[in-house]
């Protein structure tokens, strides 16, 4: 026998597993390391990609998490947490309520009420259970607790406990010590915090958020300092600042520092060319919002009873504002068409001239009394569903359920494409007002009926008012210059059967 076949026979073999694919291989070397056991090339190179991937996840996690401390969203959680006295106010949050938390913290800006100046808001994010509770209880920092009002009633509120089956709070005895935010704790560590209190919850709402943006005096201290570094400033500053140090520093003096390098001798602080919405809109959205989501039966009923009110009174505002300055279009669209659908009912004085001072304060004490009870109906109060019925429809009635439909210029048209999109447009926008009147029974389901088919013959006379204009133009009347009317002057197919229907033909209007 030869030295090479001994050998070869006396080779012993080891089995193991691949930690790649979990397939059972042998080998003919002993691997002592677990993690280093592959069956084949293509397992360890997959191996070795799923390391770097999972180490750059990890990397942007620490990324987003430095970005959260410094993000608005980030520090109202840390502000929240500091008042409370513990991150247990973020007890019980998920990937998924995360992301609508920090959705609902955008929407308050959208709502556009802070002043600089007077460093007040016209809105709160106000707390259903109070964000401290008489109990010693904490009202929790989630969706479901909390809800966009205006900040007189918010302060009036204070902690009073209102009810128990709406909201979310934590009692006293889940406070646990390790939890609480101490004196001298800075943003970061109470982030930290959070973070160990939601765990892998937190971490993944980090890895799929996108790059977080940070706030106004972290971007401007971001911009300094580059600048510093790189040597673009128009003029340098008389020291040098690490980026902890300008972090540290007010915005007035990070503006004034920006201005200075820029070589402006002055500075403009921001303010926002955004009206402050009106206060009807915010609590419609926050009304639908709760009606949907709240956990207790009532307090839904609730807000979906105010919500009807609300929608009725803003289409009854909306169709006396200009349309430059139109605050509640939302509840009544009438870029297509024109329409008053509401009328006032002078109830104080049905007979004789009425006196105008009487109707502005009616009005005030009609808008007044439900904007008040939406507040109450979000934090869970009981409101009185008979008399608020009554205050509004004592004093509105319906005056036409059909708008008058305006014809589609060119560029309306275009922008649509065909006769069935924009007609669909019309039914939509007119379809949430008549659903609106509807709920509170001002029309009926009849009314609506006969309201949709008067749409279509409203838009019918308009499209014909305008060929009419259309064909007696200066330059139409030689006969040989006439080319046709334009598509958005065509008759819609839906007409043919419309006209057939009553008994109707399409007439060409005759030429002036």
């Amino acid at each position: 026998m030869s030295p090479s076949k001994t050998k070869k026979n006396n080779t012993r073999n080891y089995s193991y597993t691949c930690v790649t694919c979990s397939s059972p291989y042998t080998g003919r070397r002993e691997q002592a390391d677990k993690t280093k056991r592959f069956c084949k090339d293509s397992c360890r190179k997959a191996k070795s990609r799923g390391a770097d991937k999972a180490t750059k996840r990890q990397s942007r996690i620490e990324e987003q998490f430095t970005r959260f401390c410094k993000n608005s969203f980030g520090q109202w959680i840390v502000r929240e947490c500091i008042k409370a006295n513990t991150v247990c106010i973020m007890t019980g949050h998920t990937t998924a309520s995360l992301f609508e938390l920090e959705q609902f913290h955008n929407r308050y800006y959208k709502c556009y009420g802070f002043n600089p100046d007077e460093r007040k808001s016209v809105y709160h994010r106000c707390h259903i259970q109070a964000r401290i509770g008489v109990d010693g209880s904490v009202g929790a920092l989630h969706p479901l607790n909390l809800f966009i009002g205006l900040s007189l009633l918010n302060q009036q509120a204070g902690n009073k406990f209102i009810s128990a089956d709406t909201g979310l709070s934590i009692p006293a005895h889940k406070l646990l010590k390790k939890w609480q935010v101490g004196v001298g704790d800075t943003n970061k560590q109470v982030a930290k915090k959070v973070r160990a209190l939601l765990g892998e919850e937190f971490v993944e709402y980090l890895a799929q958020s996108g790059a977080l943006k940070l706030d106004t005096l972290h971007t401007l201290a971001r911009q300094i300092y580059n600048r510093q570094q790189k040597g673009t400033a128009v003029r340098e500053l008389e020291d040098r600042y690490t980026l902890g140090q300008l972090e540290q520093l007010p915005l007035e003096q990070l503006e004034l520092m920006d201005a200075y390098q820029r070589g402006k001798g002055s500075y403009t602080r921001f303010k926002s060319d955004k009206h402050t919405r009106a206060s009807l809109c915010v609590y419609a959205d926050e009304l639908e919002r709760m009606a949907a989501v709240s956990p207790s039966q009532r307090h839904r009923d609730n807000c979906t009873f105010m919500l009807g009110l609300v929608r009725v009174l803003g289409i009854y505002i909306a169709q006396g504002e200009s349309r430059v300055d139109s605050d509640h279009r939302s509840f009544l669209p009438q870029d297509a068409f024109r329409w008053q659908p509401l009328t006032y009912l002078n109830w104080q004085q049905p007979w004789g001239k009425p006196n105008q001072q009487l109707i502005d304060a009616d009005h005030s004490l009609l808008i007044e009394s439900i904007t008040d009870h939406c507040y109450h109906a979000l934090s869970g109060a009981d409101i009185p569903k008979g008399l608020l019925r009554a205050r509004l429809l004592k004093r509105l009635d319906v005056a036409t359920l059909v708008p008058t439909v305006l014809a589609p210029t060119g560029w309306q048209y275009a922008e649509v494409g065909s006769w069935e999109k924009f007609i669909d447009g019309l039914y939509a926008n007119a379809e949430s007002v008549w659903q609106s009147l509807l709920t509170l029974d001002l029309c009926t389901p009849e009314q609506i009926d006969e309201a949709r088919t008067g749409l279509l013959w409203s838009l019918q006379e308009s499209i014909e008012d305008a060929r009419y204009h259309y064909r007696n133009q200066y330059q139409y009347t030689v006969r040989w210059h006439w080319k046709g009317y334009p598509a958005h002057l065509e008759y819609p197919p839906i007409f043919v059967d419309l006209l057939q229907a009553g008994g109707c033909e399409m007439v060409e209007p005759l030429v002036a």
